[in-house]
């Protein structure tokens, strides 16, 4: 193997399946590589965890003001939302949109919709343990975008659109599920259908985080209403993508490994644990951008002014150094808690939802392996057409079939999923 052997910004490559062999043998080779683009341009790769550590850490060098993926996004898109999304942001306007929004993901905040959660999790098992059978994508987007209409006051009749607007912004690498345009689509209507609703929480404040954040002063200082659609955009796609990839990549885990399924079963009180060694294998968001601002050597290379730096929390989460066996699921991993799936824990952007994160995947996966033991794979695996969201598509299961807990049903929203946004 060689370097340039497999090129990190074709996202078809990630179609097939996230490059672990090549991005261990960057760690080991080549831990910070230059990545060139067909067009001329390029970016850094960092693969190895103190690598990745250091560009996290060192926030005067590594700005956040740039595209958070591999993908090379056209300076006049960035400039409407550098400053405004927190992920797009350096301190110290990052901490003040940090400190504004912190007060609707508190242990407070987050333990008023845990029983909400749970609820939603035994209601995406009812909907299919009766038919024996279902493509799991469509059960794991359920709960995850409830919970983000939830937080964000989406009324019933507007969620399924919800739904589709993020599926297009995190599709558009994909044909089969959006394009480029559908993308850049589905979050102008998204956008406007966030400043609408900011207007109104502004003026009527309900029960939710989104109105909390839209009231919520800092320094005598509120968000305006421009800031809170970003905050809308991040929260519905963030916070539900990545937790609906998370779902499925670890069913899919514990159908290839039916030993530590069964271990959870005899002991629930492994599962928290268990939920950090399947975000480190799978990692849900590949990786991360930033910017150099100034020169900078990072493990003997040197990174210019200007250029793009991508983190690939993929290879920092099976760096050798760090995890024993790291290709491995071992639920009770001693350290398993150290991954890089959040962002690095002393990292300013370490994610905001990971508490709310970990509460739904708790919760989704006490219900799974307590209620369908023998769930399977019933044919071919379609993966997401990305090199940042480590997403699939479709995966279709069988189990046997059991008895629903209520008699209402729910309908999934991935089945009723806007195509339109693949033409547009």
């Amino acid at each position: 193997m060689k370097l340039g052997d497999i090129d990190l910004s074709d996202s078809r490559v990630f179609e097939v399946g996230v490059p672990y062999e090549y991005l261990a043998f960057l760690r080991k080779e080549h831990p910070v590589s230059w990545q060139p683009r067909a067009d001329g341009s390029g970016f850094w790769s960092v693969t190895r965890y103190k690598d990745i550590m250091e560009v996290e850490n060192n926030v005067e060098v590594f700005s956040s003001e740039t595209g958070v993926s591999p993908l090379e996004v056209p300076e006049e898109v960035l400039a409407a939302t550098v400053g405004k999304m927190i992920i797009l942001s350096d301190p110290p306007r990052h901490t003040t949109l940090r400190k504004l929004i912190m007060s609707g993901f508190t242990p407070k905040a987050i333990s008023k919709i845990e029983e909400r959660i749970r609820q939603l999790a035994v209601d995406s098992i009812d909907a299919v343990i009766e038919q024996g059978s279902c493509d799991f994508h469509d059960l794991a987007a359920h709960m995850p975008i409830e919970v983000v209409a939830d937080l964000l006051g989406v009324p019933a009749e507007d969620r399924q659109k919800l739904f589709n607007w993020a599926n297009a912004m995190f599709g558009g690498e994909d044909t089969r599920i959006s394009s480029m345009n559908g993308m850049h689509k589905a979050q102008q209507e998204m956008f406007a259908y966030a400043m609408q609703l900011a207007v109104k929480r502004r003026a009527h404040p309900e029960d939710d985080v989104f109105s909390l954040v839209a009231n919520a002063q800092q320094d005598g200082e509120m968000l305006s209403e421009f800031d809170l659609g970003c905050f809308f955009l991040i929260l519905a796609t963030a916070g539900n993508e990545t937790t609906r990839t998370q779902i499925v990549q670890g069913a899919k885990l514990l159908i290839e490994n039916p030993e530590a399924a069964q271990a959870l079963r005899e002991d629930l009180s492994l599962l928290p644990n268990a939920i950090e060694e399947m975000l480190r294998i799978t990692t849900p968001a590949l990786c991360f951008a930033r910017k150099a601002t100034q020169d900078y050597e990072l493990a003997g290379q040197t990174i210019k002014a200007g250029d793009k730096v991508v983190m690939w929390y993929c290879s920092g989460n099976r760096d050798e150094s760090v995890f024993s066996e790291p290709d491995k699921l071992d639920i009770r991993r001693a350290n398993a808690r150290e991954h890089m799936s959040f962002g690095y824990k002393t990292g300013i952007h370490r994610c905001l939802g990971a508490m709310l994160a970990r509460s739904e995947l708790v919760a989704m996966f006490k219900e799974l392996v307590t209620r369908l033991p023998d769930i399977q794979l019933d044919g071919e695996v379609e993966r997401l057409r990305s090199n940042f969201t480590n997403g699939i598509n479709h995966m279709p299961v069988r189990f046997t079939p059991g008895k629903a807990t209520r008699a209402q049903k729910i309908s999934f929203y991935a089945a009723n999923a806007d195509k339109s946004y693949a033409t547009a």
